[in-house]
């Protein structure tokens, strides 16, 4: 759509009562100036605007200038001509442009509301038309008159270095929606922009923390996260306490993007034991990034490794199931780390109890022996049977405090089956106790 800009027929009358300080030509002017709207017609849009905006403009722009509307006059060419010159007139004698506009209004003031003018809604804020004519007094006038700024003006505001000491103490008083330009300047931060110092002077410091904890995991979530912006986060005091809607923690974030400085640097600060909603800790986003120089910072710092997601697998089965067979030999080789798989544990938990279970059949079997009159080495059979418990004893408790032993709960039976076989095991070494004492008496008689 085509913007256009009407300039009324009366500017001119205005600007000559202005500057012949003509009171009469003013208030005609002022009088029969048309209403400040908007109107659209076959996709052109026609604007007219207070007179205070014309004024620093001064005149018409070339219809080929870049400018958010086209200029069109509703006066002729002599018209054009005397604006032309009186504009001429006032930059041979030392006017600047800006001066020009503010000896202009100040007139204009005299017999016009100018905060009147001000805050009539139009398509084109006076800050950032002032800040287009870079007419940087007439800003700094503009907030001494307790003007409301938008969101987008302070942001475009913000952008010329050398104006903020002006803005700054009129801040966050000149805001006409904070939440909204807290939320912009967030935005803006998050891509990489030089807001932090706009939200300090927006925010108390419990704000200000959480709002850079909020840039923080925003920007680390972003395809576009660069390690970079995310240490200036951390030098500005982001400690990567926050999670966002998934659970997920800047730690886990930098895991995935592979951001080992980000990792160190939130080290102490951020917590190694967080889970996001899918039971992951920045381990398993380690692993899922295939990243082992994330991983070794994690493992070394002291994360713990056996901790699982929802699916049941720590960050080593979840390196099993993902086939990332480097990060489970860096598991392995530097840390000696090692799971077994489900199968594995039933595996290993079978042959404990196994164990178990034969020293418990030791027993009945060595008694039977022990009093059959038919057997004729009770003795030996006896000691080979005990020595056969106490190995297998060895064996299941050497297998069960092992490392790979699966920590899980087990039923009561096979508890009742471990004492059992300690109990097997105490009565079959008693009656080897008997068999030797026997063998003793019969040797002293």
């Amino acid at each position: 759509m085509e913007k256009v800009l009407i300039w009324p027929e009366q500017y001119p009358l205005l600007l000559k009562g202005l500057i012949e300080q003509n009171g009469a030509f003013i208030l005609d002017a002022l009088e029969a100036w048309p209403a400040c709207s908007t109107k659209i017609e076959d996709e052109v849009s026609s604007t007219t605007l207070p007179p205070l905006y014309y004024l620093i403009w001064l005149q018409p722009r070339d219809p080929f200038d870049e400018c958010t509307f086209q200029h069109i006059s509703d006066f002729d060419e002599q018209a054009l001509r005397y604006i032309q010159a009186a504009k001429e007139y006032f930059l041979s004698n030392d006017y600047t442009a800006e001066q020009i506009s503010e000896m202009l209004l100040e007139r204009l003031a005299q017999y016009a509301d100018i905060n009147a003018q001000i805050q009539i809604e139009t398509p084109l804020s006076l800050a950032k038309l002032l800040f287009e004519q870079r007419y940087f007094s007439l800003l700094a006038e503009l907030l001494n008159r307790d003007v409301k700024l938008s969101s987008a003006d302070i942001l475009l505001l913000w952008q010329e270095v050398d104006f903020r000491p002006k803005l700054e103490p009129y801040l966050p008083d000149c805001a006409a929606d904070l939440p909204d330009l807290l939320e912009a300047a967030k935005t803006e931060l998050i891509q990489g922009h030089d807001f932090f110092t706009l939200l300090q002077c927006l925010s108390n410091e419990e704000n200000l923390q959480q709002l850079l904890e909020q840039a923080l995991l925003a920007h680390l979530h972003s395809e576009h996260a660069k390690q970079s912006l995310a240490m200036r986060f951390i030098e500005q005091g982001a400690r990567g306490s926050e999670q966002n809607e998934q659970g997920q923690t800047a730690l886990m974030l930098a895991a995935e993007k592979g951001f080992v400085s980000v990792i160190e640097a939130l080290l102490g600060q951020a917590s190694l034991d967080a889970k996001d909603h899918q039971g992951n800790n920045a381990l398993h986003y380690a692993v899922a990034a295939d990243n082992g120089n994330c991983l070794t910072v994690l493992l070394r710092a002291g994360a713990n490794f056996h901790a699982k997601n929802n699916a049941g697998l720590s960050c080593y089965r979840y390196a099993v199931e993902q086939n990332r067979k480097a990060l489970v030999r860096l598991m392995e080789r530097e840390f000696g780390i090692k799971e077994l798989s489900p199968q594995g544990q039933y595996m290993r938990i079978a042959k404990v109890h196994a164990l178990h279970a034969l020293v418990m059949l030791l027993l009945p079997l060595q008694l039977f022996f022990f009093f059959d009159d038919g057997i004729d080495y009770k003795s030996e059979l006896t000691m080979v049977f005990t020595m056969l418990s106490v190995v297998a004893i060895f064996f299941a408790i050497s297998l069960k405090r092992c490392a790979l032993y699966p920590q899980l709960r087990h039923p009561f039976g096979l508890g009742l089956l471990r004492v059992g076989s300690v109990l097997s095991l105490l009565a079959q070494l008693a009656l080897l106790s008997v068999v030797g004492l026997a063998f003793l008496s019969q040797l002293g008689g």
